[in-house]
This record gives structure tokens, sequence and C-alpha cells, in this order.
């Protein structure tokens, strides 16, 4: 999707993708507050922390000249797309590193699983409603990622097919979108499937082995 909107809070203004992520990760936090035990709203909030500290310094090594030339650039800019990427991959090895100390039990499977389909879904809504892009594409977000999500967090208890199968929807959503498969959110599916596949494995072979 395109970003056609700005938001101005005070004295900062921001993109409405920013804003659309932003909303996304504080109501997904607030999701599994209501919905599951304290400790994993607390991980996500960690991680959420650790993205946007990544994505927001990752410009000194994005664009290391301007940063040399103008330092107070670090205040006004971020890393862009890749440091979304560098974020996102941050804030998965950091979840992956803990994972022997969160003990991920099937109630932490499952937080784990809403958090890479809601965050990613709530996103994608967000950027449709507050942005301005061709109708055709928006519909076909809404319709695809809302019967996805729905279908999958109430009826599916395959962790790792359910994530698979939401990944590939949402790469075939994004043919349909401006940017095509050329757009951050497509990478980070990619990766966030990893990491909930690999967490998934983990879990499966721990419990074995007790």
């Amino acid at each position: 999707m395109n970003n056609t909107e700005w938001f101005s809070i005070r004295t900062l203004t921001l993109p409405a993708t920013a804003v659309a992520l932003l909303v996304a990760f504080f109501i997904v936090w607030l999701v599994l507050r209501v919905q599951f035990p304290k400790k994993w709203s607390g991980v996500y909030g960690d991680a959420v922390f650790t993205f946007i500290l990544v994505w927001k310094f990752s410009i000194i090594v994005t664009d290391f000249k301007t940063v040399i030339a103008q330092p107070f650039a670090i205040l006004y800019f971020n890393g862009g797309t890749m440091g979304v990427i560098l974020g996102v991959m941050a804030a998965s090895l950091q979840i992956w590193w803990k994972r022997k100390k969160l003990q991920f039990d099937a109630t932490g499977i499952v937080a784990c699983s809403w958090v890479i389909i809601l965050t990613q879904s709530i996103y994608q809504w967000l950027v449709v409603l507050l942005n301005d892009n061709p109708i055709n594409s928006e519909v076909i977000t809404l319709i695809v990622l809302s019967t996805l999500t729905i279908l999958i967090l109430w009826k599916m208890t395959v962790i790792n097919r359910a994530l698979f199968l939401y990944t590939i929807g949402l790469i075939s959503v994004a043919f349909f979108q401006p940017h095509g498969l050329w757009q951050p959110a497509v990478w980070v599916s990619v990766i966030l499937l990893i990491l909930g596949i690999a967490i998934y494995d983990y879990s499966k072979k721990f419990s074995q082995s007790i």
C-alpha cells in the first residue's frame, strides 16, 4: 500500500503507515493482556520496543553519510524500509534468544501465533482505512485478510499450518497492492513465519524431552 496521508501530533508529523503500526502494536498488546497471561503481553511489549529502537536508529547504518553530516538527522528520520526489516529481525532474534527463559508452552505458542497474525492484519486494515489507494486493492486486502484472520484464530489448531496459510494469503494480497511483492510487509511476513515455525518446532521438541 502507498502512504498518502500524514498526521500531526503537536510538533510531530507522522505518515499514516507509522500511525497504523503504532496503533496496531497497542491493540495487539491489549488483546494479549486480556486474552493471555500477563507474561506474554510483556514479551510482546519488549519486542515492540526493540523493533522501534532498531528501526529508529538504523539510519546510522542505512544513511551513515547523512548522520555524519547532520547528526540531528537521527532525531527526525529513521532507517526506512531497510530499518523496518532490521527492526523485525532484531525483535525476532531477541525472542528466539530468550526462548529457553520464556518456556513456550501451548498457551505461549498460541499467543505467538496471535501476535504474528493480528499485528500484520490490524496494520494492513489501518493502512487501508487511513490512506487513499486503488479501491480494488483495498477491498481485496480487507476481505482476504479478515477472512483468513477469523478462520485461523478461531478454527485452525495446527499452528505451523495456520502461519503458513496466513503468509501465503498476505503474499497473494500483495500482488493486488501498488508495490506488489516489493514492499516491506511481504519480507516482514516471511521473517515472522520463520520465527513462528521455529518457536513451534522448538516447543514441540522441548515438550517431548520432558
